[in-house]
């Protein structure tokens, strides 16, 4: 009984240090250079998707307003205020499921928003935030693709190493295309891979709610701290602790009871905005 206690206590206390709002999609250790975007090289540009099942599993059940993006930076190497210029990043609706050969091409505009222009300073390792210039409203009932354009135009000599990013791998589909150049921005087809860098999507402005496991009895009792913000707290359950995650309940107070023999099971709190 002790090590299921402990089990859940670890799980739901790492998750809700990470979000209160936070939308999290791929879980995979690996590590690219090329995607969302290739420090390796004065230009480029790099489209990758994410569909409707999986923004759901991520917990986005409804129309929901994203102010920050997030990617986690892997790789060996610390990364400190690695700075790129000139970096433009694009979402919007996508349907599809696969990158076939007649999608290798630059995706343009069209349907697109963009949600940041600008330079990056990028640090790791670990998640790394970049707060939208330009709000959007991710709606799950259809994929998104994000497309990020590098127009720098001056890459930095190695060393240092640049970003590395955290994917995961979802052969047989291809899930991002790729193409970088040193003289100009490029131009034609690039390159599509099975891999897909994992993201955070964020509505940002909640404190994450800390969150305690007891045992009282048969019970154990799942609570957490009020957030002044907040109108509700959502619960959301799984098998594993990589999801996907089913929504289970939302209540407006701070505590939830389990019985002990619940099989083990994995939860994560998420505060709601009023």
């Amino acid at each position: 009984m002790t090590k299921k206690v402990v089990s859940l206590l670890i799980l739901i206390v790492s998750l809700s240090l990470l979000s209160a709002e936070n939308f999290i999609i791929g879980n995979g250790s690996g590590a690219q250079s090329t995607v969302p975007v290739n420090g390796n090289s004065n230009y480029g540009w790099s489209k990758f998707f994410y569909t409707s099942s999986q923004l759901q599993n991520a917990g986005i059940l409804n129309p929901v307003e994203i102010t920050k993006i997030a990617f986690q930076i892997g790789g060996s190497m610390p990364l400190v205020n690695y700075l790129m210029d000139n970096q433009s990043i694009y979402i919007g609706p996508f349907p599809g499921t696969n990158y076939g050969n007649d999608y290798l091409g630059h995706p343009g505009y069209e349907n697109k928003t963009l949600i940041y222009n600008g330079s990056i300073s990028f640090n790791g390792p670990g998640w790394f935030f970049i707060t939208l210039s330009t709000p959007y409203t991710i709606n799950p009932n259809s994929g998104v693709e994000i497309l990020w354009e590098n127009r720098d135009g001056s890459k930095i000599p190695i060393p240092p190493i640049p970003p590395q990013f955290c994917f995961t791998n979802y052969s047989p589909y291809n899930k991002e295309v790729h193409l970088a150049s040193d003289p100009s921005f490029p131009a034609g087809n690039g390159t599509s891979t099975s891999k897909c860098p994992n993201i955070c999507f964020s509505t940002g402005g909640l404190e994450a709610p800390q969150v305690e496991i007891s045992q009282s009895g048969n019970s154990f009792i799942l609570s957490w701290t009020l957030i002044p913000t907040a109108s509700s707290y959502s619960i959301y359950v799984s098998d594993l602790p990589s999801g996907p995650w089913n929504f289970l309940t939302s209540i407006t107070g701070n505590q939830y009871q389990l019985t002990a023999t619940d099989p083990k099971k994995f939860y994560y709190i998420k505060a709601i905005s009023r």
